[in-house]
């Protein structure tokens, strides 16, 4: 578990002492421990469809354990702690379709010059999104 001790306290020091809003604390908290009862953020979608999202922080399998190891700050399909921390922002404004029994919710923008497109994964159950990842693009062989 060191390497997730690791990414959190990475994660902590990216994110600094920028102020936060209520979800974006929610996220913060998520992502910064290991045990503990799970998470949960309520978004709209850009077709008016409410989505309970449901974060595990002691799984390393699914959730924020899994996005700390396998996505952040890595050389492949990384994300940054300010991605984490807003990437509720991708089912407010994103697409979303199902593939492979997940719900994918995606969104395109530009950081300078690069189209970065951000994806997150969910798996329905009991009408809650749990999510399962969240990466980009980057890094990318195209």
């Amino acid at each position: 578990m060191a390497l997730i001790d690791e990414k959190i306290a990475l994660f902590k020091a990216e994110v600094g002492d920028r102020e936060l809003n209520e979800e974006q604390k929610r996220v913060f908290n998520a992502f910064t421990k290991k045990k503990g009862a799970s998470t949960y953020i309520n978004v709209t979608d850009m077709d008016g469809k409410s989505v309970r999202i449901k974060i595990y922080s002691n799984k390393v399998s699914t959730g924020s354990q899994h996005i700390l190891k396998n996505h952040y700050a890595t050389k492949i399909h990384w994300v940054t702690a300010w991605e984490i921390l807003t990437f509720y922002e991708v089912v407010e404004y994103g697409t979303h379709y199902v593939s492979n029994g997940y719900i994918v919710y995606r969104i395109e923008k530009y950081c300078g010059d690069v189209k970065i497109s951000t994806v997150l994964k969910f798996v329905e159950d009991n009408g809650v999104a749990v999510l399962k990842s969240f990466y980009s693009d980057r890094g990318d062989n195209k």
